[in-house]
């Protein structure tokens, strides 16, 4: 509430001067008596002459006390301010970035946003048709052209901010598409300008933007990671101080619920301030909080899985081939034993993760986790005979096997066509014969190669190491999870093992979900940052994994809201829309009458 003339608060000096005329006191008659006996009185009535009296409760004078009060609040003609709205098209876009979720004297800036959005809602004339978009990392349309602002201020309860940076493009692109053409429209993007958008984004008319925040003050945890030190694993933090003054903090490590260490630090005003801690080997994972009392709370804590290191014990069956031994060799993750085909049948098979038969094939087949070069006629694997490879290659270059492996400067001289029915799928063709086919099953994940490693060039280019690390990755994981840290939202694929009977995704709440295959997990299932654990369980033999999802984002955690917004070659400046003045002094005269006649109703009820 506002004020049009705040000078007549003077007159509520008339309100003193009400309560005066309460306390002073009325003058006593003065009478003779006969006799002195009734000194009591004659004491009480000197004392009656002192010109006040005690204040007592007196219905009258509080109404004389609000009839005064609210006659004076009319002459200060207060009003409120409300925002007109005079257009056929109404965009309303929300910004539902991280920064959003900052507080504002104990209300988040995206609680102040639906505030005012309700009142531009509110002020709409009828017939207006509104739509209201989420401004996320992709827009989310809520409600669309509808006449009905109720419809419209439901959807709104229902948005919220989440664990990301907010993408403007797409959603400008979003309203040019819903606008009619020739209509009179209005695109009002509430935010607190924290983004930005290329120079070619599309022409929106009546674009405005409406500032809300002005909190500043905020420090993050910019940088969490581990790495070898001179004793050993070495976690680094980094807090950053993005408010106008310098801050300290006490930053807290801890896992599996303990407190590894605190450390105290002082960051300056805009700068950054690291903290370096030695960490023993085998801890499943880290976190690291800071104890700040800040605007945004998601980029005060951090989490991080450090990297497991096991090896696969794998059982080398070749007559020799110093390719395939020496790239198995030199990789850290691999537990090398080598045997001749002749001696085979005599190894204990069920010692060895993985085998890899160069040339040769057991009788019966191989079970579990193999990988076969150039199998013989009689393996079972060979569709056509060994023939020139020639022609344009056609590879799945997602396929775990071939990521990041190039084939445009390999050279094979010959190859097998390889078996590409039943489990068995083709991964790499060269026309109609497959050179590259893998096998997924209950238990069992299999690659098979249909040439000779002597007759090509592959093992001389780099695709090769690369090439053994991918077919060790996943034939035997060795976890169910690749990226150990991502962003919030981030969809990521489980390298889950064969031999899983049942998987599960346990979330920070605790939540448990059980996960099917293809184990995809969407965006939905990382919304919120914190520590998620996969479970795998294998008859009696249980495996679980770690993934940290955290927040870490310079832009969002840089609160401070623009007065400007870039918009391409544009600067957009704060608008605070068409408002006008409605004043409350009508409503207001309206009490006093009403509260007149009470007062004199319980004057006359006294007399």
């Amino acid at each position: 509430m506002q004020f049009l003339a705040p000078a007549a608060w003077g007159f509520f000096l008339i309100i003193p001067v009400i309560l005066l005329f309460y306390l002073l006191k009325q003058k006593k008659t003065a009478y003779e008596i006969s006799s002195t006996l009734l000194w009591q009185r004659v004491l009480a009535d000197t004392l009656s002459q002192t010109p006040w009296q005690r204040l007592r409760r007196n219905l009258l004078m509080f109404l004389q006390l609000l009839l005064a009060f609210l006659l004076v609040l009319a002459l200060m003609r207060p009003y409120l301010v409300r925002i007109q709205q005079n257009t056929e098209e109404l965009m309303i876009l929300l910004d539902t970035s991280a920064s959003m979720a900052a507080m504002e004297n104990g209300r988040t800036r995206a609680e102040l946003a639906k505030e005012e959005i309700t009142a531009l809602v509110k002020s709409a004339k009828p017939g207006t048709r509104i739509s209201l978009i989420a401004v996320g990392r992709t827009p989310q349309a809520l409600v669309t052209r509808t006449e009905e602002p109720g419809e419209v201020l439901a959807a709104l309860k229902k948005a919220a901010p989440g664990y990301y940076e907010a993408e403007l493009e797409t959603t400008l692109s979003l309203v040019t598409a819903l606008l009619e053409k020739g209509a009179r429209a209005q695109t009002v993007f509430f935010s607190d300008g924290g983004i930005t958008v290329p120079e070619d984004v599309p022409g929106i008319p009546g674009f405005e933007y409406r500032k809300i925040g002005r909190s500043e003050d905020n420090l993050a945890i910019g940088a969490f990671s581990t790495g070898e030190g001179n004793n050993g694993l070495l976690a680094m933090t980094r807090i950053d101080n993005y408010g106008p003054e310098e801050a300290e903090t006490t930053v807290t490590l801890r896992s599996e619920n303990t407190v590894l260490d605190i450390k105290a630090v002082k960051v300056a005003p805009g700068q950054a301030a690291h903290v370096y801690w030695e960490i023993p080997q085998g801890l499943p994972y880290l976190e690291a909080r800071i104890d700040a009392k800040d605007a945004l709370e998601a980029d005060n804590v951090s989490w991080i899985v450090p990297g497991k290191s096991r090896q696969v014990k794998t059982l080398l069956v070749t007559e020799g081939n110093i390719f395939l031994e020496q790239a198995l060799k030199l990789n850290p993750g691999v537990e090398l034993h080598k045997a001749a085909p002749a001696d085979y049948p005599e190894i204990g098979k069920d010692a060895y993760a993985l085998t890899i038969f160069d040339g040769f094939w057991p009788e019966g087949g191989p079970a579990g986790y193999f990988v076969v070069f150039n199998p013989p006629a009689g393996s079972g694997l060979t569709e056509s005979a060994e023939m020139p490879a020639a022609g344009e290659a056609d590879m799945e270059a997602d396929h775990p096997v071939l990521r990041y492996v190039s084939w445009n400067d390999v050279h094979i001289e010959k190859s097998k066509g390889l078996k590409t029915s039943g489990a068995w799928e083709p991964v790499l063709q060269l026309g109609d014969r497959a050179l590259v086919t893998v096998k997924n099953s209950p238990g069992s994940r299999a690659v098979a190669f249909g040439f000779d490693l002597h007759r090509s060039d592959l093992p001389l280019r780099p695709a090769f190491p690369i090439l053994i690390q991918n077919i060790l990755d996943w034939t035997i994981p060795r976890g169910a999870v690749r990226e150990l840290q991502v962003n919030a939202e981030t969809p990521v694929q489980l390298n889950i093992d064969p031999r899983s009977e049942k998987v599960f995704l346990v979330d920070p709440d605790g939540n448990r979900k059980t996960l099917q295959p293809p184990y995809m997990l969407n965006s939905g299932d990382t919304r919120k940052p914190g520590l998620y654990k996969v479970e795998q369980l294998a008859g009696e033999e249980k495996q679980a994994d770690y993934m940290a999802v955290s927040f870490v984002s310079p832009r969002e955690s840089d609160i401070a809201a623009a007065d400007t917004l870039k918009l391409g070659n544009l600067d957009v400046k704060t608008n605070e829309g068409t408002r006008v003045n409605l004043e409350l002094w009508p409503f207001i005269i309206l009490m006093v009458l009403v509260f007149l006649c009470l007062e004199w109703w319980v004057y006359l009820r006294g007399h």
